[in-house]
C-alpha cells in the first residue's frame, strides 16, 4: 500500500492505493492518526485507488473515526469504487463517514462545513 498526504487549504487529503488489508491496516492507522493530533484537523481519504478493504481495514477506519469524534476533528471518505462501498455498506460504516463521489466534491463539503461551523459559533444565522 502506498500512502500520499497533503494539505488542500486546510485539509489534509490522505491518498491510498493498494489493499486496506492486515498487512498494511496496522501503517495506514498509524499514518491517518498522526494527522488527527492538531487543532480540529478536517481529513479527506480518496479511496479511488484502493480496490480492497479486509475486516482489518475496516477496524482501522473505526479506531480511526472514534479518534476523530474524540479530537473534535471532521472526518471524510471520497472515490469509494463499488466493491469497497458494498463492504462499508453491509458492514454498517456507511452512516459513520461523510462519503463523496470524488476529491473536488469531497474538499468542497469539508470546506463549507469549517465554514457552517465558524458561522454557528459566532452565533450568527441565515
Amino acid at each position: 500500500m502506498e500512502i500520499q498526504k497533503e494539505q488542500v487549504g486546510d485539509i489534509y487529503v490522505v491518498t491510498a492505493t493498494g489493499r486496506l488489508d492486515g498487512i498494511y491496516s496496522s501503517a495506514f492507522a498509524n499514518q491517518v492518526g498522526e494527522l488527527l493530533t492538531g487543532t480540529n484537523p478536517k481529513i479527506l481519504i480518496d479511496f479511488t485507488d484502493i480496490d480492497y478493504v479486509s475486516s482489518a481495514g475496516l477496524r482501522a477506519l473505526l479506531l480511526l473515526v472514534k479518534k476523530a469524534k474524540g479530537s473534535g476533528s471532521v472526518f471524510a471518505l471520497c472515490g469509494l469504487n463499488e466493491q469497497v462501498r458494498e463492504v462499508l455498506d453491509i458492514s454498517g460504516f456507511t452512516s459513520m463517514f461523510s462519503i463523496h463521489s470524488g476529491r473536488a466534491e469531497g474538499i468542497a463539503a469539508l470546506a463549507n462545513l469549517a465554514t457552517q461551523h465558524g458561522a454557528t459559533e459566532r452565533g450568527g444565522h441565515d
